[in-house]
């Protein structure tokens, strides 16, 4: 990836991921998919496409949440190295909504030690906060986490 912010974006009617939130209430809706360079100007990108998928009251929590599950993945995977890259996963359904963000796995702990410790650690907090339900699993190329809220 040579760090442009082109995107696929696909929409489709199938599960793609095997997660513990998966149920028979996602079959009736849709699943739309991004794919963005691992850099920090692909967050604002991740939180405008929930934006345009997500017209009603669940827009404003998801975005806070894409926003932090994207800046985790940053801060806390191989996703911010050269190539990497974050996907999400948007499964909408008339009676759930549910987003996984994808990262490319482990990396190495973080030695920056500039960050302010008062701006980092209350992503997953918020996350948890905003949704109905949350996890993470293990996948083969790397890491998902999720949250779920029903209407």
């Amino acid at each position: 990836m040579d760090g442009t912010l082109a995107f696929p974006v696909t929409p489709t009617t199938r599960r793609s991921t095997a997660d513990v939130a998966s149920t028979e209430s996602d079959r009736d809706g849709s699943v739309w998919q991004i794919e963005v360079p691992g850099v920090a100007k692909a967050i604002p990108l991740l939180r405008q496409w929930v934006h345009l998928l997500l017209v009603d009251k669940l827009a404003e929590a998801f975005e806070l949440i894409v926003s932090e599950y994207g800046t985790n993945a940053l801060w806390h995977t191989a996703s911010s190295w050269p190539g990497g890259r974050i996907r999400a996963e948007l499964s909408i359904s008339s009676q759930q909504t549910r987003l996984t963000v994808l990262d490319d796995g482990l990396a190495p702990a973080r030695t920056d030690r500039s960050a302010d410790p008062a701006e980092h650690g209350r992503g997953l907090l918020l996350a948890d906060a905003y949704a109905d339900e949350t996890g993470e699993y293990g996948c083969a190329d790397g890491h998902a986490t999720w949250a779920l809220i029903r209407r």
